[in-house]
């Protein structure tokens, strides 16, 4: 399979499709439910999605495929259904909340555009990856190597460290009404970020399979992941405005590690 710019941009468009469609229905019944909060654990499938739309597209096929495909869905149903379990009997997120109060009666439209069709832009980036992975696995010139055993490795120690950090952070939301402080148990206590931490070695892991090839587009999803979870989920916005519901909080700042984990100050 000779590499052409109008075939990667016929599969990017290809990825793009279930993408719009599982936002689409998610809107829908946010619009029902009169709460956005389920394109959270939509996320990950949209994502989940693209990885077998790419491998239809390039006809690709073999055990490295199926290895690929099931990394991806097991990180995705996981990651999903704690989104979805998180959400259930808690208040809307906080930022979409107040996009309620700006936008008011228009606030089901654009969040259509803003907040639904905004992760698909999110997920779609971040599967460009997994394109260049069915791509080349299609092409012949991706095998199963040392880099691939490496890589596995790391992702199996990335899912579990994110599912140990995100039960973690679930069970002390439970308790944080009967105990209160702020985290600095578990994981936590090592990094104010451990889930986010996570999730940038998984993709980067992704991104040692196609290290054989290459091809150096295959750095841009997890940069792009990268920036989100440092400069996106877990800025300085976001810190402060916990430690403004949280006093505590930011001693916990000054002693424990932003992302990468590390041994607390104190």
């Amino acid at each position: 399979m000779n590499f052409s710019w109008m075939l990667v941009a016929d599969a990017m468009l290809a990825g793009l499709l279930p993408m719009l469609v599982i936002a689409t229905l998610g809107w829908f019944y946010s619009i029902w439910a009169d709460e956005v909060s389920i394109v959270s654990p939509l996320w990950p499938l949209m994502v989940l999605s693209s990885v077998f739309t790419y491998a239809k597209f390039f006809g690709a096929q073999g055990e490295l495929l199926l290895v690929v495909q099931a990394m991806v869905g097991l990180w995705a149903i996981r990651m999903g259904y704690f989104l979805f379990m998180r959400n259930i009997n808690r208040p809307e997120d906080r930022q979409y909340r107040l996009m309620r109060q700006r936008t008011s009666s228009s606030f089901h439209v654009k969040s259509l555009f803003y907040i639904f069709y905004g992760h698909v832009l999110s997920a779609w980036i971040a599967s460009w990856l997994l394109m260049i992975i069915c791509y080349h696995i299609a092409a012949g010139t991706l095998d199963w190597t040392v880099y691939q055993n490496v890589a596995i490795a790391l992702w199996a120690i990335g899912l579990l460290v994110q599912s140990i950090a995100d039960y973690q952070l679930y069970k002390y939301s439970r308790e944080i009404q009967m105990v209160g402080g702020t985290y600095g148990r578990g994981l936590w206590r090592y990094s104010r970020h451990p889930n986010y931490f996570a999730e940038c070695f998984i993709w980067w892991s992704w991104c040692l399979l196609a290290l054989p090839t290459g091809n150096v587009l295959a750095i841009i999803s997890p940069a792009f992941m990268t920036y989100l979870m440092v400069k996106v989920k877990a800025n300085q916005a976001v810190e402060e405005e916990i430690a403004s519901r949280r006093p505590d909080y930011k001693k916990y700042v000054s002693s424990t590690s932003f992302m990468v984990p590390w041994r607390p100050k104190f």
